[in-house]
């Protein structure tokens, strides 16, 4: 999925085709860590920047930019109130098996980790810019559940219409960001 910045219309490419997706919403500027465009080096890997979504949580919102990293990789980088993450989609045998969102205070086992749920809210899709991994829709709502693991890491639950994903993660402290413009 990407948008057009001269118009703003969004279009995802499906079987070597564009498709209209709509609108990308606006992204009011807000004090930030890193922006999209640039690059930031996070838990050791250098990370380009390519797209940003915003989410609403009722009391807040948060951004996460789609990233890419060196050898290909790609990750998540969320950004709260000054708190980072940098998390990775688990494939389909890695993920915990649960059919449904879990319990705020559940504990969720892992890949040999033993988490537990301490959050559990509701986010909305406010807006996206750049490239994305997937189509997102302005208004679109989701459940998610943070899960703090033994080990301090993150992993993440997403659930909407009988379908979830889940992400792992490691928090970084905002001060060991180093990041430059892009060229």
């Amino acid at each position: 999925m990407t948008n057009c910045p001269a118009c703003g219309t969004s279009l995802y490419l499906l079987d070597d085709r564009f498709e209209l997706a709509g609108d990308q919403g606006v992204m009011h500027d807000a004090p930030m860590l890193m922006t999209m465009g640039h690059r930031v080096t996070l838990l050791g890997t250098n990370w380009r920047l390519i797209g940003q979504a915003r989410f609403s949580y009722g009391r807040g919102f948060w951004d996460e930019f789609w990233a890419e990293g060196g050898d290909g990789i790609t990750a998540w980088i969320s950004v709260d109130e000054g708190e980072v993450v940098v998390q990775t989609e688990l494939h389909q045998g890695e993920r915990p098996k649960l059919a449904t969102a879990p319990a705020l205070g559940d504990s969720v086992p892992c890949n040999g980790t033993l988490y537990r749920v301490t959050e559990l809210e509701t986010a909305t899709c406010q807006a996206f810019r750049g490239t994305l991994p997937e189509v997102m829709t302005l208004g679109e709502t989701y459940c998610f559940a943070n899960c703090t693991g033994e080990d301090g890491s993150l992993l993440s639950g997403e659930f909407w219409q009988g379908q979830s994903a889940w992400f792992h993660g490691h928090w970084t402290d905002a001060f060991d960001i180093t990041g430059q413009a892009a060229p």
